[in-house]
């Protein structure tokens, strides 16, 4: 079982990604905690706060759910699909 969420990563384009965590080894929270909230300046000069994890920074996060290892999201369509098959 893996937490899976999905990142956007620092930047005018936006790019998504995404990230898991074993959940053997992570709680939900602990997972949540690994990304790092950090303080930035925008080239404009407009503070901000991003979040960092293994080297990369991101806007921002979203928690999606926990996954089986055989259902995993391999893709951000694959994300969406899941979202909107939830609903």
């Amino acid at each position: 079982m893996n937490h899976v969420f999905i990142a956007t990563k620092i930047g005018w384009k936006e790019e998504q990604e995404i990230v898991y965590f074993d959940s053997t080894y992570y709680t939900k929270e602990e997972a949540e905690s690994q990304f790092v909230p950090y303080e930035g300046i925008t080239e404009r000069g407009y503070p901000y706060t991003g979040f960092e994890f293994d080297g990369q920074k991101y806007h921002h996060f979203k928690y999606i759910g926990e996954f089986e290892d055989d259902n995993m999201p391999h893709s951000i369509d694959d994300i969406w699909d899941y979202i909107l098959g939830r609903i």
